[in-house]
């Protein structure tokens, strides 16, 4: 199996090496890499990740964990007990 995933990542990149060989595919791809560029440098995008709520946030800045260990709690408290 190893080497028949050599074989397509060399043919890969040749077939690659071959399409931007001439210049108009050159430009071509450059021209759609830079629509996309524009795409991901909007502002909604660039505050993705960012929580807008307080305790959210110190849950972010305090790693995973916490937010695991929170869920495990309110999961506990939500059961009845024995």
């Amino acid at each position: 199996m190893g080497n028949f995933t050599k074989w397509v990542g060399v043919a890969g990149v040749v077939a690659g090496a071959a399409y931007l060989s001439k210049s108009g595919n050159r430009e071509k791809i450059k021209g759609q890499l830079d629509k996309a560029m524009k795409r991901l440098n909007t502002s909604y995008v660039k505050n993705l990740g960012k929580p807008l709520d307080i305790d959210d946030a110190q849950m972010v800045d305090e790693g995973a964990m916490t937010s695991v260990q929170y869920f495990n709690r309110l999961q506990d408290k939500s059961q009845p007990t024995s």
